[in-house]
């Protein structure tokens, strides 16, 4: 009965922290797109650029999930993303 699953789907441990949407850039915008792409969500390749199609990308997940569809990285989306 351990507490944490240490295999993820992904192979990465990443967190996510910030709020992301259209127009962010860095190393979290590639995260998110790794994994996006890793959940089928995704199909182009990870450019560090949040643009319409990571927007688009997240409203499946959002959907998916139940979730409201933002096409923005908020608290919601987060958690569930910290946990795929």
């Amino acid at each position: 009965g351990t507490t944490k699953n240490t295999t993820t789907s992904t192979g990465s441990t990443y967190t996510f922290t910030k709020p992301l949407k259209i127009g962010s850039t860095g190393t979290e915008v590639t995260q998110l797109q790794k994994k996006l792409k890793s959940l089928g969500y995704l199909s182009v390749s990870p450019t560090g650029y949040y643009g319409t199609l990571t927007s688009n990308a997240v409203k499946k997940l959002q959907k998916a999930y139940s979730l409201t569809q933002l096409g923005s990285v908020g608290p919601a989306t987060r958690a569930l993303l910290n946990k795929l």
